[in-house]
């Protein structure tokens, strides 16, 4: 009975005179209260991005302005990648017009008239990602 009394003591201190982050201790023998031990909440670690290299480097080749129904065709242009590259892109594509993973390469027929503003990455091997904006105009 004398324990959960203990027990009962000590969840009563830890829930009326701890705050967040801070722990009362009560001994168990004595009931006399320790110095509160405050422990300090963890912050989120954030990994850093990889250093890019100096000469990893993405452009675009082809026609950027295209009449509606022309065929679209860009292709990236990958210089100091360490290693194979992978490609993903963020944005809207005209409608028609199809992305390559494997290739980056951005095809098809553009349909509907409108400026469309499309991000390319490219990521090598060791992690390192460098972007292009790419605006495409259909008229």
């Amino acid at each position: 009975m004398r324990t959960a009394v203990v027990i009962l003591a000590a969840l009563a201190a830890l829930s009326n005179e701890a705050s967040a982050g801070t722990f009362v201790l009560r001994s168990s023998t004595t009931g006399v209260i320790a110095a509160p031990v405050v422990v300090p909440p963890e912050e989120p670690t954030i990994p850093l991005p990889p250093e890019t290299p100096a000469g990893f480097m993405l452009s675009m080749t082809g026609q950027t302005s295209v009449a509606a129904g022309a065929a679209l065709g860009l292709r990236p242009v990958v210089s100091g990648a360490s290693g194979s590259v992978s490609y993903s892109y963020f944005g809207r594509l005209p409608l028609g017009a199809t992305f390559d993973v494997a290739t980056g390469r951005i095809a098809g027929k553009a349909l509907k008239p409108g400026t469309y503003q499309v991000w390319l990455s490219a990521t090598d091997s060791a992690g390192a990602t460098v972007t292009a904006e790419i605006v495409i105009v259909v008229t």
